[in-house]
C-alpha cells in the first residue's frame, strides 16, 4: 500500500479539526434550552423544576446523541487517509444535519407533554435520519473498492471496514423506524432515540470469520 504523505495527513486533519468544532459547537447550543424556572405562581421550586423534564430529557438525549454523532465520525477519520472534493461536500452535508439538531430539540423541550408533541418529535427523527443517511453515504462513498485513488488507509476488503458496514447498514432504517414511532407516541419515539444513540456508541463488531 501507497505511504500517506504529509499533506494529505494535513488535508484530513484540517477536516476533522473543522468539524470537531461543529460539533462543540452544536453540543454546546443545547443547554440554552434548559431554563431556570420562572413564575412560581405558588408552586416550590422542586415542583417547578420536575416541570421541566421535558427539557432535561431533550437536552440529555441530543447530548449524547451529538457527542456519539463525534465518536464516530473520530472513528472513521482514523481510516481516512486522504480526502478529495466528494468527500468534503458529503462531511458538510453531515456537519448540516449535527447543527439542526439544537433546533428540534427547543421543539421536543416546549412540546413533550403537549399539544404538538408528534411534530416535535417527527422533526427530531427526521433529522436523525438525515444524520443517518449523511453517515452512510460519506462511508459508502470513502470505503468504496473501486475508488482511485484510494481514500482509506486500509484496505476495503479488511475486517475493520467489514465490521463498520455492517453497523451502518441499517442506520438510515432504524430512523426511518424513529418517524413512524413519532407518529404514534413522542415519548416513546424519544427513548428510542435515545438507544439508536447508545447502539452507535458500540464499537462495530468484526463479522465471524474475519480476521
Amino acid at each position: 500500500m501507497a505511504g500517506i504523505s504529509d499533506s494529505q495527513v494535513n488535508e484530513t486533519g484540517r477536516v476533522e479539526a473543522f468539524s470537531d468544532g461543529v460539533f462543540a459547537i452544536a453540543i454546546t447550543l443545547l443547554i440554552l434550552e434548559v431554563h431556570v424556572p420562572k413564575g412560581l405562581e405558588g408552586r416550590g421550586l422542586t415542583d417547578a423544576l420536575l416541570t421541566e423534564w421535558p427539557s432535561y430529557a431533550a437536552f440529555l438525549i441530543s447530548f449524547f446523541t451529538i457527542g456519539i454523532m463525534w465518536i464516530n465520525h473520530h472513528r472513521l477519520f482514523t481510516l481516512i487517509g486522504r480526502v478529495d472534493t466528494w468527500l468534503l461536500v458529503l462531511n458538510m452535508l453531515l456537519l448540516l444535519g449535527v447543527t439542526i439538531v439544537p433546533f428540534p430539540t427547543a421543539f421536543v423541550a416546549d412540546y413533550l407533554g403537549h399539544p404538538g408533541e408528534r411534530l416535535a418529535a417527527i422533526l427530531y427523527a427526521a433529522n436523525g435520519l438525515n444524520i443517518a443517511l449523511s453517515f452512510w453515504g460519506l462511508w459508502v462513498y470513502t470505503a468504496s473498492s473501486r475508488r482511485r485513488p484510494r481514500l482509506l488507509k486500509i484496505p476495503p476488503e479488511s475486517a475493520e471496514v467489514k465490521a463498520i458496514n455492517a453497523q451502518y447498514r441499517f442506520g438510515p432504517l432504524f430512523y426511518v423506524a424513529a418517524v413512524g414511532i413519532a407518529f404514534l407516541n413522542a415519548g416513546l419515539c424519544m427513548a428510542y432515540c435515545g438507544a439508536l444513540a447508545l447502539f452507535f456508541a458500540l464499537p462495530p463488531r468484526r463479522p465471524r470469520g474475519a480476521e
